[in-house]
């Protein structure tokens, strides 16, 4: 027979990403943790149906009010499972003292937003957007603007090839550019990173832009829904990465007609169609842009629920049982 491992941690793992899970598997595993293979049978026999469906009727009943990470309904949750913890004889975390890891969730959202281009205000929802998850407090100005293409730089399509957008703003179009129906820089029918926007935002930031302005060919305005939505965000956990990346709004078809040259309309079009930007349509622009965002945030803890059972030998080696237990509001 095989020797039991020194510690099995049961974590009832709390994940604010994934709240399609609850007690339920975990619940299940719990009472044959103990089992040796010869065991199996013995133990599974002390699953009863009533008592799953006492643990899944209490955790899915209306006192837990959906079980939504950081709210009172989750918290009620995680007190249920740490009382089950202790009537089974888990143990407690020694480092933590006690059955909960607490850890922090933030949510951003905008107190105020203005982007000025030349002497025109910009109406926020209706010329520009700045999505509050990628521009933290942010403010940049400039008496230049450099359109940039795609803002793309790679050894198979470059759009900064000649071009000093140091100390500038810069105005790039969302994607990147296909030849024959394949992309140019993955050579395939999907994207390469290029697509998204976090490797632009960096790579301008490394040239030392102050800030980017954003066309979405495929969206000339915005709806209210994308207007309401970009002002804040649903609740994330902090994760550094120690990367310098600009902030950046991204602006209508008209009003980037604004701050253009009268090629727009051509630009964009040429954009919808992932076709290639070439060194005469990069230009400079004499207009005074001034953008500056502010955001307030919120720290919600939640928690995970710990429970430890010792094992007889192999101290330092542990197993991992996990389940979710937040759910939706």
């Amino acid at each position: 027979m095989e020797k039991q491992q020194q510690i099995i941690i049961l974590l009832l793992y709390k994940n604010y990403m994934m709240k399609k899970f609850s007690i339920f598997p975990l619940l299940l595993v719990s009472a044959g943790l103990f089992a040796q293979v010869d065991d199996q049978t013995k133990y599974a026999e002390i699953i009863q149906v009533s008592a799953l469906q006492k643990h899944l009727t209490i955790i899915a009943s209306d006192e837990m009010e959906g079980r939504e990470t950081g709210t009172a309904g989750q918290r009620k949750a995680a007190e249920y499972i740490q009382q089950f913890f202790k009537n089974i004889g888990l143990q407690p975390s020694k480092p933590l003292k006690g059955y909960q890891q607490m850890y922090p969730l933030y949510k951003d959202s905008m107190t105020s937003s203005k982007l000025m281009a030349g002497k025109k205000a910009a109406v926020y929802g209706t010329d520009y957007t700045s999505p509050v998850n990628t521009n933290d407090n942010a403010k940049f100005s400039s008496n230049e603007v450099v359109f940039v293409g795609y803002g793309i730089e790679d050894n198979l399509y470059n759009d900064y090839a000649g071009l000093d957008v140091k100390g500038k703003v810069i105005v790039m179009m969302a994607g990147e550019p296909k030849r024959d129906g394949k992309y140019i820089i993955s050579g395939a029918a999907r994207g390469s990173d290029w697509s998204g926007l976090n490797k632009k935002l960096e790579l301008a930031a490394a040239k030392g832009a102050k800030g980017v302005l954003l066309i979405n060919p495929a969206m000339g305005s915005f709806n209210q829904r994308t207007s309401d939505a970009s002002k804040i965000t649903n609740m994330y956990y902090p994760r550094p990465t120690g990367i310098k990346k600009l902030s950046y709004a991204m602006i209508s078809h008209d009003f980037a007609k604004t701050i253009l040259s009268t090629n727009t309309d051509a630009f964009i079009t040429r954009a919808k169609n992932y076709e290639s930007f070439v060194t005469a349509d990069y230009s400079t622009t004499k207009i005074k842009i001034n953008f500056s965002q502010k955001e307030k945030r919120t720290t919600t803890m939640a928690s995970n629920v710990l429970g430890l059972i010792e094992g007889s030998d192999k101290k330092d080696e542990y197993v991992f049982i996990t389940a979710h237990y937040d759910h939706i509001g």
